[in-house]
């Protein structure tokens, strides 16, 4: 009888904490499973919307939900390795040192009314760069996504590297007088929006000239003298502020007259003219002569 009893109550404390195991497992999902919703949905946080990865992938590759403007907040050196890589024209642009404050006022400006979504390496920059805009009152929709370029890499969406900047094109007189100041345009594209210098090699004894920085697309003006009479192959290239620099542009510059030249062209058809003249009269006092 006391071993029946025995066999019972250990049946029963079996059944028990079968029970309390099964019910655990039940509440860690039930927690786990929350999390997990809260990640793959948005939600409003103070300010600013979280999204994920995949959310905001799906956000920068189809211009039907509209325009998103990703701001990789991370620095030069992580710039310049990798950063996402999305369709024009939604392609990222670099701000770095947001959280900082540096360039907050001008930042703030350019995209004023914007939807930009902010990005950092995993998350810890991007909600400092997130509080401080919702902080000075940002005009505009913040999109934080969440694990930032990691996860962005993890998931495996694309990224590259910074891109160099388009061959620039330079125009302007291509003959001229030695001694006299001329003006040239020069002009690129950088993929990256990036703002760019320009190397110039006026192939002269004058120093190499940097110029800049000049917003892509932006026109820049400069301006040489040649001292000497000569052909000139101008060479100018482009280099945004990461350093990845573009290939030559050339221009060929003829600086064939100098004051002299001109003068001395001058009196050789003056000389011309006399010699001409000179001759006429010979050939008529000849006939005159023979009659």
């Amino acid at each position: 009888m006391r071993k029946k009893i025995i066999t019972v109550l250990i049946c029963m404390l079996l059944i028990t904490t079968a029970v309390l195991i099964i019910g655990t497992k039940s509440v860690l999902s039930e927690k786990n499973l929350i999390k997990s919703d809260e990640l793959l949905n948005p939600t409003l946080a103070a300010g600013y919307t979280n999204i994920t990865v995949e959310q905001a992938y799906s956000l920068l590759t189809n211009t039907s939900n509209g325009i998103q403007i990703p701001i990789d907040i991370r620095t030069n050196s992580e710039w310049a390795v990798a950063h996402i890589d999305t369709p024009a024209p939604e392609n990222p642009q670099h701000w770095p040192y947001l959280q900082d404050g540096v360039n907050l006022t001008e930042f703030m400006e350019q995209y004023r009314g914007k939807e930009i979504v902010l990005y950092c390496k995993a998350g810890s920059r991007t909600l400092k760069a997130a509080n401080l805009l919702v902080a000075n009152n940002f005009d505009g929709v913040i999109y934080f996504m969440l694990g930032g370029n990691d996860a962005w890499t993890l998931a495996g969406y694309p990224t590259k590297a910074n891109t160099p900047p388009n061959t620039p094109m330079i125009t302007g007189d291509t003959k001229g007088k030695p001694g006299e100041d001329y003006s040239y345009t020069v002009i690129t594209t950088d993929s990256d929006s990036d703002n760019v210098y320009y190397y110039v090699n006026w192939s002269d004894n004058t120093s190499n000239q940097l110029v800049g920085p000049y917003h892509s697309g932006e026109e820049a003006t400069i301006n040489h003298t040649w001292s000497e009479k000569g052909t000139y192959i101008v060479k100018v290239k482009a280099r945004d502020i990461y350093g990845s620099e573009s290939d030559y542009a050339t221009l060929e510059i003829k600086m064939p007259k100098t004051g002299n030249t001109v003068l001395h062209q001058l009196l050789l058809r003056i000389f011309e003219k006399i010699h001409c003249f000179s001759f006429f009269n010979s050939q008529r006092l000849t006939q005159n002569m023979r009659f």
